[in-house]
């Protein structure tokens, strides 16, 4: 799901729900219209853009396919929904540390360059992996382990790839479609990889699964070579030291939170992840508790993914955007409360359709993030993404962890609806803080941004 923080993140690449994608400054607010939404078009009549969707869409897909079959697997050999949840947690803390030290690197080297290293670099560990479920015996933190190395290429990809949407479409029209775009994409992703995640792993095992996530690493590797032009790095210099990029981290923190909007808009964000990731982490659990396999349990864990997708565009196409800032409180809170129902344990249909609700209510997040960049300066950007990347990993790390441990105390149905019970608490604390000027005026900018978009 995700807000990886995909693009670093993300919008982001979330980063899995998640990377925060950095969306260009409109050249003047215009006088504010009420009825501007946004209209993403134009941005596919570029080649490299589409590249880079095809080669996203590719890898995204083989990564929750085997999200589907290490969390399968590992319940089937633990029966522990804390273990099944851990390896999607695991997955996100390589971004806590690498989108705020190693985001600088992408600057400093060809954007292209670091995007296929990466590729190999996770084709190769995700092949490792599946050869290791072949050895009886082999221990479980040692595929947890492993799923962690391959996650540490996410991160420095993510910020690449999103650093270079804008030196593709040269910080012009288009931009903020393509920013749009991707983000609804990566929750389609999760869809269709979650769904078809099942029914591979129920025909060909879990390890042909993992193959077949090396595989698409492979393709994105491809699809890069083929449709990206290869560009000279965005900065030139010295080397960075490990010592330099560490001691970067604290004034740059500072300088990103210095501005109450972000800090607002970044609160609001890791806050409702932490308690929205629940059902994702334990869908497979779930699933095994009402006696179902591993093709309900596919079906569950995209539930959440397939009505982010679909809240996402309709929210972006019908509310306009000057209205929009006004409905992020109301939306997470109402989110929560929708969570807190699984107490009364439906069954596997009703679960589906009550957690994709929950995924509609996540319409919020896609706009949050496009806020989050408007209203930051195009020079500051890298670095407030990679902290918004980090703290939402921290956030859907934590909440899987968490609701992981009280889905193998109580029970699945018990820890999501108590994820949506401090959920509620949280959004009260949220409201206590919230900036309603502060706010109006960053939504007043991202009007104006999608009009000259």
């Amino acid at each position: 799901m995700g807000v990886s923080v995909d693009d670093a993140v993300p919008v982001g690449e979330a980063v899995p729900m998640g990377q925060a994608v950095p969306v260009a400054p409109a050249p003047g607010p215009p006088a504010p219209n009420p009825g501007t939404r946004a209209a993403p078009s134009g941005a596919l009549a570029n080649r490299e853009f589409r590249g880079v969707i095809a080669s996203q869409f590719t890898s995204e897909c083989g990564d929750q396919i085997a999200a589907i079959a290490l969390s399968f697997l590992v319940y089937s050999r633990s029966n522990s929904a804390f273990f099944a949840a851990a390896t999607y947690a695991v997955t996100y803390l390589p971004w806590v540390v690498a989108s705020v030290v190693l985001s600088p690197l992408v600057d400093r080297l060809p954007r292209r360059r670091v995007m296929l290293v990466c590729d190999v670099g996770r084709a190769v560990a995700t092949a490792l992996l599946a050869v290791l479920t072949m050895v009886h015996g082999t221990p479980i933190l040692v595929l947890i382990g492993v799923v962690l190395i391959s996650s540490c290429f996410a991160p420095p990809y993510a910020a690449a790839r999103s650093a270079l949407l804008p030196d593709i479409f040269e910080s012009g029209p288009g931009y903020v479609g393509a920013v749009a775009i991707g983000r609804i994409l990566q929750q389609v992703d999760q869809v269709f990889g979650f769904a078809l995640g099942g029914l591979i792993v129920a025909a060909v095992s879990p390890r042909g699964a993992l193959v077949l996530d090396s595989a698409t690493f492979v393709a994105s590797f491809a699809l890069t070579v083929a449709t990206v032009r290869d560009r000279p790095a965005a900065q030139s210099g010295p080397a960075s030291t490990l010592g330099s990029l560490l001691g970067e981290v604290g004034p740059n923190i500072a300088l990103v939170l210095g501005s109450r909007t972000r800090r607002a808009l970044l609160v609001l964000s890791g806050a409702a992840l932490v308690f929205f990731v629940a059902p994702e982490g334990l869908a497979v659990a779930y699933a095994r508790e009402h006696g179902h396999g591993v093709v309900a349990a596919g079906v569950l864990t995209a539930s959440q993914p397939l009505g982010i997708a679909l809240g996402a565009w309709l929210f972006i196409k019908y509310v306009p955007a000057r209205t929009q800032g006004r409905w992020l409180l109301p939306l997470a809170a109402a989110g929560a409360f929708a969570l807190t129902l699984t107490a009364f344990v439906p069954p596997i249909w009703l679960a589906f359709l009550l957690w994709m609700t929950t995924g509609l209510l996540q319409c919020f997040v896609v706009t949050t993030i496009a806020a989050y960049n408007i209203v930051t300066d195009r020079a500051l950007r890298g670095r407030a993404n990679g902290l918004a990347a980090a703290a939402i990993s921290i956030s859907q790390a934590a909440g899987f962890l968490i609701w992981g441990a009280v889905g193998s105390w109580r029970g699945a149905a018990a820890g999501v609806a108590w994820a949506g019970v401090i959920g509620l608490l949280i959004m009260s604390f949220v409201r206590y803080m919230w900036p309603d000027d502060e706010i109006e005026l960053a939504w007043d900018k991202l009007d104006a941004a999608q009009r000259n978009s």
